[in-house]
């Protein structure tokens, strides 16, 4: 499989310079369902690079089903509505949680001190909780209503193979992180991905690790509560990608970073900026636009 991850594509886009360097000169199938009603405002893309683009419309396809396949829809609607619910009995859990672990944290500096290490160990059990009970909510909806045979849902699925079956690449865009993994996966697109060369960046990039964290400390309520999203497609296990990590996170606080990669360990987390770029696991992108955030909390830049 032949995966290269972008940081942000503005205001600078790396991806063509990406693509003539992979060699890839035919079509270039693009999924930007994240943008959601600008889905197909991909006019810059287009103008960037030389190849054609031939953009899915997850989110207009996605669209003619809420039309059409009300049935179906109203159940997805509500399994929906259930994931809903059980995340807000997992913020409930986590909020007190987390801050107790970072003062905990704070008081100690010490990671293996047991009653911090057990604080951590309790923020992940609320992880793994949650992820447990929305993959149980997306099987039971699977299995009782089979998305993928109804009759509209084979058909788009099928026009969408086939603009896919006679492109070169496949590039998934940002945007709204949630509508992007939600469309991808409701349509099937998980055994796709690795048939031809992959390119994925911001938001894109997030989704095909095996777990999605939201974050932002920089909200008009004061700093957010990183929280997990949902399951990605799981390509990549050893790493959580934060895209415009300068920009959502204060990364002058060490301590909830500390905390923040104690959680999310042993997975790497992996701050991208403009410029970044990594190429079957080898960071080639600009000089610091590509960061780790070590256990301490401290940020430690990438270099090609």
């Amino acid at each position: 499989m032949s995966l290269t991850i972008l940081g942000p594509e503005r205001p600078d886009g790396v991806l063509p310079a990406v693509l003539a360097r992979k060699g890839i000169t035919g079509p270039v199938a693009l999924v930007s369902a994240g943008w959601r009603y600008d889905e197909e405002r991909d006019e810059p893309l287009r103008a960037a690079i030389p190849n054609e683009v031939v953009n899915l419309r997850l989110y207009q396809r996605f669209r003619r089903v809420e039309h059409e396949a009300t049935e179906l829809v109203a159940a997805y609607t509500a399994k929906q509505e259930r994931l809903r619910q059980v995340k807000e009995r997992y913020r409930l859990r986590f909020h007190d949680a987390l801050s107790a672990c970072v003062k905990l944290y704070a008081e100690s500096r010490d990671l293996a001190c047991p009653f911090t290490a057990q604080a951590v160990r309790h923020l992940q059990e609320a992880d793994e909780l949650f992820l447990s009970e929305a993959k149980r909510l997306h099987d039971d909806f699977a299995a009782a209503h089979r998305p993928l045979d109804h009759a509209l849902v084979k058909s788009i699925r099928e026009e969408i193979l086939s603009d896919l079956g006679r492109c070169a690449a496949l590039c998934i865009a940002g945007g709204h992180v949630g509508v992007l993994r939600n469309r991808m996966f409701f349509f099937g697109l998980g055994t796709e991905l690795v048939k031809r060369p992959l390119f994925a960046w911001s938001a894109g990039a997030m989704v095909l690790t095996d777990r999605v964290l939201l974050y932002h400390d920089h909200t008009a309520h004061g700093p957010g509560t990183s929280e997990l999203l949902d399951h990605g497609f799981g390509l990549l296990r050893h790493v959580v990608f934060l895209p415009h990590a300068r920009e959502r996170l204060n990364l002058a606080d060490h301590d909830h970073l500390a905390v923040l990669a104690a959680r999310m360990g042993p997975r790497k987390l992996v701050g991208l900026q403009n410029g970044a770029v990594y190429e079957d696991g080898r960071y080639t992108g600009a000089a610091g636009a590509a960061f780790i955030v070590s256990g301490d909390g401290s940020c430690r830049a990438e270099n090609p």
